[in-house]
């Protein structure tokens, strides 16, 4: 058996830190003045949240001294027995973000991995996690959580077109912003397709494939697959109460997408259409004509 090194908050980058409030990002400028640095050109602000491998902390660019805006959030590895860890991530993330720009996946704005300090910085996303809303009450009705879960495929698409996976896909690495836009987010755990695994498991055991747990196989799109039809089940059993003929094409999506065999699993591109086709129609349900109005007619 691999040993495990899973995406906890202490393993990879926490979402719940890296999405944050307009609100926040003033509160915590006056913090921030008194206890700065500079790395690249990049001046480092509040720390966000510090693991044994990396830390995220707010940033603005260096010439903005005196500023109140932190919009960005810097990411950083730490010296330790992990450090080889903390700088295998960030080369990962950026390696994995060089090739592809899609609306649905993080971007890097500026990286460096061969300096003394491996480093990478985003924008700040506003906004919760998807693990927040699946907590959060009441529930949702089932069309917004094929949307969300949809754009969420769009980002995979998008990333494994690239030649990349991104080999830990769960609600707590998807932010969800004020209006609905979804953000992919922590590629340190991304892995080149067709790459084969090194000893150590990298992922969220709750979400991972079978043959990700295994560390059997080298690594493949249908992967990231699997972890989102995981998330997809979890989303039906939070939603608002829908007829049987509306569930069942979703719940016969998810038997595919979690399918033990990763050839029976449909590409990132499939699932975007099927979702996109349960998405209206539910939708068309959900916005039906009240009783009001159908008695008048």
């Amino acid at each position: 058996m691999p040993s495990v090194s899973s995406g906890s908050p202490s393993d990879s980058m926490p979402s719940a830190s890296f999405a944050s409030t307009a609100d926040e990002c003033s509160r915590s400028s006056a913090s921030t003045r008194s206890s700065t640095s500079i790395l690249g050109i990049w001046r480092i602000g509040q720390t966000l949240h510090e693991g044994p491998r990396a830390a995220l902390s707010l940033a603005q660019p260096a010439d903005a001294m005196g500023s109140p805006r932190w919009d960005y959030v810097l990411k950083r590895s730490l010296l330790g027995k992990e450090e080889l860890e903390g700088r295998r991530q960030i080369v990962q993330f950026i390696a994995a973000a060089t090739g592809v720009a899609h609306p649905n996946l993080v971007p890097v704005l500026d990286a460096s991995a061969t300096g003394a300090t491996p480093y990478l910085v985003m924008p700040r996303l506003e906004g919760e996690t998807m693990q927040h809303h699946m907590a959060e009450a009441p529930s949702k009705p089932l069309p917004v959580a094929l949307w969300l879960v949809r754009q969420t495929a769009q980002a995979l698409q998008a990333l494994h077109a690239s030649g990349w996976i991104h080999g830990d896909v769960k609600p707590a690495n998807v932010v969800v912003g004020p209006r609905g836009h979804v953000t992919l987010v922590d590629l340190g755990f991304a892995a080149k397709i067709h790459t084969v695994p090194s000893h150590r498991y990298r992922g969220t055991p709750a979400y991972s494939a079978p043959e990700a747990l295994s560390g059997q196989m080298a690594a493949i799109a249908a992967t990231d697959i699997f972890s989102l039809g995981r998330i997809l089940w979890e989303w039906i059993t939070r939603t608002h109460q829908v007829s049987q003929s509306l569930l069942e094409p979703v719940a016969d999506l998810v038997q595919a997408m979690v399918a033990n065999d990763p050839h029976e699993r449909p590409a990132a591109a499939e699932v975007v259409q099927q979702l996109l086709r349960l998405e209206i129609e539910t939708l068309g349900r959900h916005i039906g004509p009240s009783e009001s109005y159908r008695r008048a007619a």
